[in-house]
């Protein structure tokens, strides 16, 4: 395993906060370039501040001519050596059924989910694909999620069949990128204390956030995914989380904060 970053360059999608911020960090800090990409700048700058290694470029990744113009910037400069894709969303009305009408995903959110979760990771793969391939290869590692492996409902539908489809893309994927030298890798975290916690419909205890996996943690784990010189795919879980679904019971406070069901 090369931890060693110097003088390599990385592209962290998301870069704005939560996981993204914190990988964007953790390959700084290990002597990375690293070019954080996210939707504002203001957000971006904040990031830039951590280090004088993290630069910031303006980019939605669900817009295909905002991914090519971002990616000039980054060429200038070389070829990326890696790909971190954090950047993803989910909103609070992610319910197919429910009492209160506010909480069934409509279809904006069903667009905006997909366009962000699933068409922003095939566009940043393909944006850096073909230079990675002519520079002989590079490293790729796209966050998915536990509700793209199980059937837990706390998720919401929408976030759920976006982080399938991103997990099926990147099991057809692996083989054909990595005939150009490309490896490809999948992190799966589980319930991660991330801005995407704000969204929910409830939010968690102070206690239920404690237990969760930190930003610092993912960081972590997704360096040591990119080091490696094999494809991985690691599905990373809080102790009190099972995987593949729900149990017919939960130790509270967790279930409180999932409101699967109205009271």
């Amino acid at each position: 395993m090369d931890q060693n970053w110097t003088d390599k360059i990385v592209i962290v999608t998301g870069g704005g906060g939560g996981m993204g911020q914190a990988a964007a960090k953790r390959f700084a800090d290990a002597g990375a370039k690293t070019f954080v990409f996210g939707r504002t700048l203001e957000s971006l700058q904040e990031s830039a501040a951590l280090s004088p290694n993290i630069i910031p470029v303006v980019c939605d990744v669900a817009d295909g001519a905002s991914v090519a113009a971002a990616m000039e910037t980054v060429l200038k400069t070389g070829t990326p050596d890696a790909l971190i894709h954090t950047a993803g969303i989910n909103t609070p009305d992610r319910f197919m059924a429910h009492a209160d009408p506010s909480r069934i995903a409509s279809e904006e959110s069903w667009r905006k989910v997909l366009e962000i979760n699933v068409i922003g990771v095939a566009n940043m793969i393909q944006a850096v694909a073909k230079p990675m391939a002519a520079n002989g290869g590079g490293k790729i590692v796209v966050v998915s999620s536990t509700a793209g492996h199980g059937y837990d409902s706390f998720a919401g539908v929408p976030y759920t069949a976006s982080k399938w489809a991103v997990h099926g893309m990147l099991f057809t994927a692996r083989m054909q990128l990595n005939a150009y030298g490309i490896v490809v890798s999948e992190y799966a975290p589980g319930e991660a204390d991330t801005p995407l916690v704000k969204k929910r419909p409830v939010q968690p205890s102070a206690k239920h956030k404690e237990a969760m996996i930190t930003c610092a943690d993912c960081a972590d784990a997704m360096f040591f995914i990119a080091s490696q010189p094999h494809s991985m795919s690691i599905v990373q879980l809080p102790a009190y989380q099972p995987f593949g679904g729900m149990p017919p019971q939960i130790t509270l406070p967790w279930m409180d904060a999932f409101e699967i069901k109205p009271r």
